[in-house]
């Protein structure tokens, strides 16, 4: 098991005792987000976010196309330079019946006949930074899909709103399998596709590892039948999926991309 790995796992065991004595509460969308772990064999290359559709009674795990083929150069001092590509994925899943409690869980990226499993965008395909592999490893697994008809929710938002991205900066976590939550703003017209494509543009100092990552609009109000906790509303935007370092801007996949993604699948 490699660094990251190892790192993960461990922050798991640890956070569990915390959450079990303390009975603290988990907003529901930390449990959306999934910290994912990319390996070559036994070899660890990568970090990146992941979140799980439900279809019938199929789960899907949607993360940038760019993580599944993720390629690094191989360090193992037997084997003269070159570099090696993902083969599986680790996926940091939430234990079924314990809240707080995670384990991981192994996908192959490649069927027995070394074909791709994961699925792709219906019309744009390989343009488009998005997948969403089948999960055949569920024994034991608590999922926590994300409901798409969260992109419907009703929310006028514009140029310099701020916005979540939830996912694991290098892979960092909160504790355990807890996402981070970073904040960014919207730095495009959102009824404009960035490049031409299904995109839009955050503001944000975003790192490697949040690929993948679930973007959100969130705004509290008063609640006006007189109850003391105030209203919330929750837009999903899209999938966080490249990021410009020099100029803090990301690219975000716009919900209507990933809607016809799930559109698609069995």
């Amino acid at each position: 098991m490699g660094k990251f790995a190892a790192q993960m796992l461990l922050c798991a065991c640890l956070s569990v005792f915390t959450v079990a004595q303390n009975s603290q509460s988990i907003d529901r969308l930390s449990v959306t987000s999934l910290a994912v772990a990319v390996f070559h064999g036994d070899a660890s290359i990568g970090s990146a976010t992941g979140f799980v559709l439900q279809k019938n009674h199929n789960y899907y795990l949607v993360t940038s196309r760019h993580v599944v083929l993720m390629c690094a150069e191989d360090t193992n001092p037997n084997n003269v330079g070159g570099w090696i590509c993902a083969d599986r994925l680790k996926i940091l899943h939430n234990t079924a019946g314990r809240l707080g409690d995670w384990f991981w869980v192994e996908e192959d990226l490649y069927d027995d006949s070394k074909h791709k499993r994961w699925l792709e965008h219906p019309t744009l395909g390989a343009s488009a930074d998005l997948v969403a592999l089948p999960l055949k490893n569920t024994s034991g697994v608590e999922f926590y899909p994300l409901d798409l008809a969260l992109r419907n929710s009703d929310m006028q938002l514009a140029p310099g709103d701020p916005v979540n991205i939830v996912g694991f900066p290098l892979g960092e976590t909160q504790g355990g399998g807890l996402p981070i939550w970073k904040t960014g703003t919207i730095a495009s017209d959102l009824d404009i596709n960035y490049g031409g494509k299904a995109k839009f543009l955050v503001d944000a100092t975003a790192r490697l590892g949040m690929s993948g990552s679930p973007v959100y609009a969130r705004r509290f109000a008063q609640d006006k039948s007189g109850g003391t906790n105030p209203v919330g509303v929750t837009k999903f935007l899209g999938v966080y999926s490249e990021e410009n370092q020099a100029l803090e801007l990301g690219a975000v996949w716009k919900a209507e991309a990933v809607s016809a993604l799930y559109d698609s699948l069995p």
